[in-house]
């Protein structure tokens, strides 16, 4: 906040020091200043989600798990869910308001075996994973523009179903509001 403040005062000097122009107009930059700092300070004041408010999950799975085509993981162990919006019983992100979110998912595939996935937005596949033969991971980041009620989740693709994890949770699923 003080090196925006700063940075405004500056430029309102040099403006006031260089500009050879009327009353009128020099009232008009600094009521324009003014407007803009105070509209910057207010965004501390409550203007603004808390990050309590902000839709945000991370789940992962702790055991080892074979999952048919389409099928939802359900990702057990949650570790934040802002707002609830994440159900660890049906492994489904319900996006409680319209926006832009990061969703990524980490699996990790079962010694000697291959695993396809997908991260499904609604019905529809997005970004897939083949993390390869056997205790490989593979990560998959997308950016989804969401409308209130889409419903994000990770789906087994295919005739290679086997889901690694164990205690030390190695496949995750997470999701967050970023705008």
């Amino acid at each position: 906040m003080m090196f925006t403040f700063g940075l405004a005062f500056f430029q309102l000097m040099v403006y006031m020091a260089t500009a050879d122009c009327s009353p009128k107009l020099d009232n008009a930059v600094v009521e324009d200043l003014l407007t803009m700092l105070v509209k910057f300070k207010g965004s501390d004041n409550g203007n603004t989600s808390k990050w309590r408010d902000i839709p945000a999950f991370t789940a992962s799975l702790s055991d080892v798990k074979n999952i048919n085509a389409k099928e939802i993981v359900k990702f057990d162990k949650v570790w934040t869910n802002n707002g609830n919006h994440y159900d660890p019983n049906t492994g489904v992100f319900m996006a409680p308001r319209e926006g832009l979110y990061h969703v990524s998912t980490t699996l990790m595939s079962v010694s000697g075996k291959t695993l396809y996935a997908h991260i499904c937005l609604n019905e529809s596949r997005t970004v897939g994973l083949f993390p390869g033969t056997g205790y490989s991971e593979a990560t998959a980041n997308i950016v989804l523009h969401l409308k209130k009620g889409d419903k994000v989740t990770v789906r087994g693709s295919g005739n290679h179903p086997y889901l690694y994890s164990s205690s030390n949770h190695y496949s995750m699923f997470s999701a967050y509001l970023i705008a």
